[in-house]
């Protein structure tokens, strides 16, 4: 996914949460989903869709993370998914 990709998401966050997410660029959440701890990472399979996560958003201190996916036959927009806020480690993408 290109850069131009990512603030195109980045602005879809915004739009559906009504703030801008936190400047992390997240690669990866260690986190609890339904009744499963999985590790959610950008590029691979996501653990419950089985779908490719495309980005990962944080919305700030107690606010949820974001997961896009891209989906056979859906836009990354409609392939959304907002978790919880805690977890158990974020990894981020270095410079």
């Amino acid at each position: 996914m290109g850069e131009d990709a990512y603030q195109r998401l980045r602005k879809e966050t915004e739009s559906r949460m009504g703030r801008p997410p936190s400047r992390r660029r997240i690669m990866e959440v260690w986190t609890r989903r339904g009744n499963l701890d999985c590790i959610t990472k950008v590029g691979a399979p996501d653990p419950i869709s089985g779908d490719i996560v495309t980005a990962i958003f944080d919305m700030g201190p107690q606010q949820p993370f974001i997961i896009y996916c891209q989906q056979l036959g859906m836009t990354p927009e409609e392939c959304c998914e907002v978790i919880g806020s805690s977890a158990y480690s974020v990894s981020e993408f270095t410079a």
